[in-house]
């Protein structure tokens, strides 16, 4: 006896709902702490419901104004519907810094993110002379649980001009440690935001819980400091110092930013460098804290100095920057901001000395809160520069040094340090150039071992190729091994740029022009070496790390493959950053390249790299053996090559389906019988398949075409034609598709059978529905739980990192429905009990063909990853984002479903069910009769 439909439905319909409650709420884990602490069934769902009701329960009501703000800005009506989206310095999306808030943040600013962000979305002028009504957004990315969703507050209140106090209330959402989902209520007050700004401005505020300290809801207050856009005033008139930067003027030649193009200054000094190795005095290693404008961090000196720039002006060549010293090595992972180890900078370009002077201030009464802080002490100073010749010795793009103004007696005296970019970041900048100066030894160990005779038959990677970047395998002793890389600095007279083109340097056209066989170049070469210290049970289980940076300039033979250099290492450990570090010139580098042969992905490259000082000598080293391996003759061709396969296997697919549902729309001219039997739910699913890539595709083209981006100045046209061509295919499969999704649509509203088809597909819409709710409930999840993996490893990946990973898993969880496009079909006919042959063989044989063919180029991917992966040489995520295994699985499943709907098709429609149940009347024929 089958179920009656009525109750079937209701049970599905239920089984939707609380599924869709535990995906947006997370009741599931308020079910489990419920389980846990009561064995009484009856108690544990009473429990579980009253904890969601309270959840919600306080912020039913909104949160009135004139209860927490009427003392700050007295509430007022507007006096005119136009309203605006800035108000006084505050752009309509502004940034800051917090601390506090446990209970709802993270409170580990020292590893993690402490930004947010407050958006305005309406502001209105009030009757009351000179006040505003706002009403906008606060969101906090470091919740402790920012997967589903980060702190978000929507808030109302008015701003004071006169006063420069803002005070704002309203609710919000987040989730508690315990994963359980608060609506908090808050005031949010502000200080010190006027209609202009300056280098002593800092708006500081609070946001504050409106509940009590036992509530469930409520949080720990939350400092807030602020740096505003507009209305910036460079108030320092850099004439009044221009004798404390006196000693700045060195003599050594700097790039002149006077030679670049219009609107080049901004990008240059904050764009290509913001990140600096700092170097003191050696008096600083014996615990001095004269090295430093604050105490130390955790008692160590800090390695790194970086910039980060609040305001950049073009026209003027003047710059606010934050200034802030790190212990390690990780800007640009994530926005962080610590006013103990920051300061604050205003900075103007002196064209005559080709140098940035910056006058430096300190962020003072820093405490537990922010709430009193505020700018001062500018007795700072800094200066930045951009070297116009790199050597051997120099290869910093960007150096420059801190000191202060104050004498050695003063409270607050630091001596002055010295801080260097960690490479070479500048390119593209005229009149900037390498200098050779080891030609004497260059000569005695390289050219002496240089063959007259060139390899007849033999192709090798030509010097200007960027097969001369490339990642090695270090091997010193039998336990002593590492990895590393070698980067080109430049060859002969043009810089490198690597993955880009070379930079032409004045008067190296015409050299160009002509092959040289001889090539001088220069190389930073960086290896990390690990030796083994413990074992356990004949496995290692910890390493000593050693660091070796070289810099090396040479000669490369392109007509033998032979790289031979020079090379010179600063000695010291990585805690002893002084100043004048000593050199160890006495290196031998040398490399040979493997002969290139057709169609082949790649060569090897071996070599070695060795110290000439005498065995008794304490700078020898051991000699270390380089294993490599390199991509294709060219990486621009590379690019193009896999942009080509990128392109043939879209256009291939397309193609096809084209085909495919063509064949679909012929079947059904002279079947048309069947087309009431087509599931609406499948041909909706390839729609849209086929219309979001082509929305994507179409933005992208038009992003290209607005901003000029081209793969290659000789091969963009024939890209962007491709590009062209294949979404034309789209168009037009998109087309088809809704053409066949159009006359299934029409042919169901006249069936004679239409209400029974209509619950069958209800039917099948409530089950997808389940499923495909559980999949990205299971796909959450799965973010979820690699997030907590990264937070064990102290946040190594940033806020954004992680948005960016959760919108790839939900793009492959796409896909995956995607490739499930028969399911709805099948669940249809068993719905429906259909005798119909709705789909021809032509059209769901040849679509499961088009959906395995990313997944069977994915295993190409993945098998010629193997290969480069044993080097650690990376492989493109875009393009190989699923595991072999994965594929697998997602193949025989395809062919699963095509073997299921032949079956039905040419048997019956439950004959894929167990023998006992094949006899029982469908829903839809119970239904409707």
């Amino acid at each position: 006896m089958s179920m009656k439909p009525s109750i079937m439905i209701r049970i599905c319909k239920l089984t939707v709902f609380f599924l869709f409650i535990s995906f947006s709420a997370q009741s599931l884990s308020v079910a489990e702490i419920v389980f846990e602490e009561s064995n009484d069934d009856e108690s544990k769902a009473f429990q579980s419901a009253i904890t969601e009701v309270n959840v919600y329960s306080e912020s039913e009501s909104e949160v009135a104004y004139s209860d927490y703000c009427s003392s700050v800005v007295p509430e007022s009506v507007t006096s005119s519907k136009a309203y605006t989206e800035s108000f006084g310095a505050f752009d309509g999306y502004e940034t800051g810094y917090y601390i506090g808030g446990n209970g709802i943040l993270n409170p580990k600013i020292n590893t993690i993110s402490n930004s947010f962000s407050f958006e305005t979305r309406y502001v209105s002028k009030t009757v009351a002379d000179g006040v505003w009504k706002i009403e906008g957004s606060l969101m906090f990315y470091e919740s402790y649980d920012p997967i589903p969703s980060p702190f978000h507050l929507k808030l109302h209140g008015f701003w004071s001009e006169f006063s420069g106090n803002l005070c704002m209330v309203g609710t919000g959402s987040a989730y508690s440690k315990q994963g359980n989902l608060l609506t908090p209520a808050a005031v949010f007050r502000l200080r010190n935001l006027r209609n202009s700004s300056n280098i002593t401005t800092l708006i500081t505020g609070t946001l504050e819980s409106l509940s009590s300290s036992d509530w469930v809801n409520y949080f720990e207050p939350i400092s807030v400091v602020m740096f505003p856009l507009l209305n910036y005033e460079y108030t320092s008139d850099f004439r009044e110092f221009t004798h404390q930067f006196s000693g700045e003027r060195d003599g050594l030649k700097n790039l002149a930013f006077n030679e670049l193009p219009s609107g080049r200054f901004c990008s240059m000094i904050m764009g290509h460098v913001n990140e600096f190795k700092l170097q003191y005095t050696r008096d600083c290693s014996s615990g001095k804290q004269t090295c430093l404008p604050f105490v130390r961090l955790n008692g160590y000196l800090p390695h790194f100095l970086s910039f980060s720039s609040i305001r950049c002006s073009e026209v003027e060549r003047r710059i606010r920057v934050l200034i802030e010293f790190r212990n390690t090595s990780h800007v640009g992972k994530y926005p962080f901001f610590n006013p103990n180890t920051t300061l604050i900078g205003e900075g103007t370009w002196d064209d005559r000395e080709n140098q940035l002077f910056v006058l430096v201030c300190r962020f003072l009464d820093i405490g537990e809160s922010w709430s009193n802080a505020h700018v001062g002490d500018c007795t700072t100073r800094l200066s930045f520069r951009f070297p116009a010749i790199l050597s051997i010795r120099e290869t910093s793009s960007a150096m420059g040094q801190i000191w202060t103004t104050k004498t050695a007696n003063d409270s607050g005296y630091f001596d002055r340090t010295i801080f260097q970019s960690t490479g070479n970041h500048m390119v593209g900048v005229p009149g900037l150039k390498y200098e050779y100066t080891e030609f004497n030894r260059v000569k005695n160990l390289c050219l002496r071992n240089v063959q007259l005779l060139r390899n007849k038959g033999q192709r090798y990677p030509s010097g200007h190729s960027t097969d001369l970047k490339f990642d090695m395998l270090v091997k010193s002793s039998p336990n002593k091994h590492g990895w590393g890389s070698a980067d080109p600095l430049a060859i002969g007279y043009q810089l490198y740029k690597p993955y880009l083109f070379m930079m032409d340097l004045p008067g190296t056209m015409q050299e160009r022009a002509v092959p040289v066989r001889l090539m001088n170049v220069s190389y930073e070469v960086s290896i990390t070496l690990q030796t083994p210290i413990d074992a356990a049970n004949g496995v290692y289980v910890s390493y000593i790390e050693e660091k070796v940076e070289i810099t090396a300039e040479g000669i490369y033979d392109s007509e033998t493959g032979k790289l031979c250099m020079v090379g010179c290492r600063k000695l010291g450990s990585d805690n002893q950053v002084f100043e004048n570090a000593s050199v160890d010139c006495e290196i031998l580098l040398n490399f040979e390249f493997s002969p290139l042969k057709p169609n082949q992905i790649g060569g090897y490259i071996t070599g070695s790299i060795e110290s000439t000082w005498k065995s008794s000598d304490l700078l020898k080293f051991d000699r270390l053996e380089v294993y490599s391996a390199i991509y294709k003759t060219d990486q621009r061709k590379s690019s193009i090559w896999t942009m080509d396969h990128e392109t043939t296997k879209v256009l291939l697919s397309n193609t096809l389906m084209c085909i495919f549902v063509g064949l679909q729309l012929y079947y059904v001219q002279n079947k048309p019988n069947v087309l009431p039997s087509i599931s609406l739910v499948m041909l909706v699913i390839l729609t849209l398949g086929h219309m979001a890539p082509l929305a994507l595709d179409y933005e992208t083209l038009r992003s290209n075409k607005q901003h000029g981006n081209m793969v290659s100045p000789h091969n963009g046209g024939l890209i962007e034609l491709n590009e062209v061509i294949v979404m034309v295919v789209m168009v037009v499969a998109f087309l088809l598709l809704l053409r066949l999704l159009q006359l299934t649509a029409s042919a169901r509203s006249r069936d004679s059978n239409r209400k029974s088809l209509r619950f069958a597909e209800e039917m099948t819409v409530i089950v997808i529905a389940f499923l495909y709710a559980a999949g990205a409930k299971f796909t959450l999840l799965v973010a979820r739980e690699k997030r907590r993996l990264d937070v064990a490893l102290l946040y190594s990946s940033s806020v954004k990192y992680w948005h960016h990973s959760i919108y790839n898993d939900f793009k492959s969880y796409a896909s995956l429905i995607l490739d499930g496009f028969l399911l709805p079909q099948i669940l249809l006919n068993m719905f429906s009990n259909s005798k119909q042959k709705a789909l021809s063989c032509s059209f769901y044989i040849g679509t499961t063909f088009v959906r395995l063919l990313p997944h069977a180029y994915d295993l190409y991917c993945n098998l010629n990853s193997v290969y480069y992966s044993m080097l650690q040489v990376s492989v493109s995520p875009h393009r190989c984002f699923v595991s072999a295994a994965w594929d697998v699985t997602i193949f025989w499943g395809l062919l699963l479903l095509a073997a299921i709907i032949y079956l039905q098709q040419k048997f019956d429609s439950h004959c894929i069910l167990p023998s006992r149940f094949r006899h029982l009347e469908s829903y839809s024929e119970e239904f409707h009769s």
